[in-house]
């Protein structure tokens, strides 16, 4: 039996917080016919922030390591992990690997080595670095270091496969547009879902959302397996594999709204990344991207608030560089003021629900997706 009560939401944004959000909202309204979903965005995949992102799940540059982070966290990476294993995997990018993360360059920052990071109990696999595995990297002579097992998403692929299964959907509507004022949809829907990144520093006239410009290369290096963080005398600098290239970066330079590639900044990458791993000086193509983090002076932004107005808001923005990292336990949080809002017979969508694994209610690989085929090379 359905409910029978009508219920509409929007969401303004379609990166990846957007979408997890619109899937989980289905998830926990799935037996509501009268339910209708929006999902507004100036920009679609392959187009937003997250397309351009390395899809790494770590928990990092985040200030304060609260509760709120470590939840988030630790159910995205649970989700992740069921995905990998799960008839997804191929299609919508994923990979699991081991992360090393170093320390120091050349003996340096010896008082400052790592501690066992806020995060290690949260993935299956986390180990700190003895000095017999740091002789591995004696070529950058870090201090100190950890490795975990991790999963890496091509997000682009991710994003394609969520939108599909959205899109088949009868209750779900897409609309390309920009939302300039929350009053543009005043007494057109019941709850609006503020999923905008960067952009809720117009939208809500939040100041403290800056831009973090990150440029990236890509690159084909099939011999590179696993994440290295590491840092050099010019910076931090990492090395992620895809699918189906290895992402090289980065830079991370708040304020800055330069969305151009800059020469200067790829040679750099490409001297920091060569030298955790030489064979690199060889590169001389890639894809070089560049995206404009949503990095928030105060973390992630996620509350109800009722504008003067009486628009219902939930905000959920301010993510920085851990979208994907963070972005199906935002979602979850999300959802669970929504429910309180906009109340459904939860006894009976559990008792349906749950005969199914958690990222299987989330979202499917639609019907016509299932029929992927692997192919050799050779």
């Amino acid at each position: 039996m359905s409910s029978s009560n009508k219920y509409h939401i929007t969401i303004i944004g379609a990166g990846i917080i957007g979408l997890t959000t619109a899937c989980t909202l289905l998830k926990e309204y799935s037996l509501n016919d009268n339910f209708q979903l929006i999902i507004i965005s100036e920009k679609f995949s392959p187009n937003t922030t997250s397309d351009i992102s390395a899809g790494y799940w770590e928990p990092y540059e985040f200030e304060f390591m609260d509760e709120r982070i470590l939840r988030w966290a630790s159910y995205t990476y649970n989700i992740f992990l069921s995905e990998f294993f799960s008839i997804k995997a191929a299609q919508a990018g994923f990979m699991k690997m081991s992360a090393y993360t170093l320390q120091g360059f050349n003996g340096q920052n010896k008082d400052k080595n790592i501690l066992k990071p806020q995060f290690s109990t949260l993935v299956r696999h986390f180990r700190m670095l003895d000095e017999y595995e740091i002789e591995m990297f004696d070529h950058l002579k870090p201090t100190s270091g950890y490795v975990i097992s991790t999963i890496a998403i091509e997000v682009r692929y991710y994003l394609r496969e969520l939108r599909r299964f959205l899109v088949q959907d009868s209750r779900v509507k897409f609309i390309k547009k920009k939302i300039h004022s929350f009053n543009e949809l005043m007494n057109k829907t019941d709850v609006i879902i503020n999923c905008t990144g960067l952009g809720s520093r117009q939208l809500t006239n939040d100041q403290t959302v800056r831009s973090a410009r990150g440029q990236i290369i890509r690159i084909h290096a099939p011999w590179i397996k696993s994440v290295y963080n590491f840092d050099t005398n010019e910076g931090e600098a990492y090395i992620i594999p895809q699918s189906n290239s290895i992402v090289l970066g980065g830079t991370f330079q708040i304020n800055n709204w330069n969305t151009s590639t800059i020469e200067s900044d790829t040679k750099k990458i490409l001297r920091m990344c060569s030298k955790c791993l030489p064979a690199l000086k060889q590169i001389h193509y890639g894809k070089v991207q560049v995206g404009l983090r949503p990095y928030r002076d105060n973390g992630v932004r996620l509350e109800y608030e009722k504008t003067i107005d009486g628009i219902n808001i939930v905000h959920c923005y301010g993510h920085s560089n851990s979208g994907i990292t963070l972005s199906w336990g935002c979602a979850k949080d999300v959802v669970e003021i929504i429910k309180k809002l906009l109340p459904f017979d939860s006894k009976q969508h559990e008792e349906i629900i749950n005969k199914l694994p958690l990222h299987e209610q989330l979202w499917r690989l639609t019907e016509t997706n299932k029929n992927f085929f692997l192919q050799s090379k050779y």
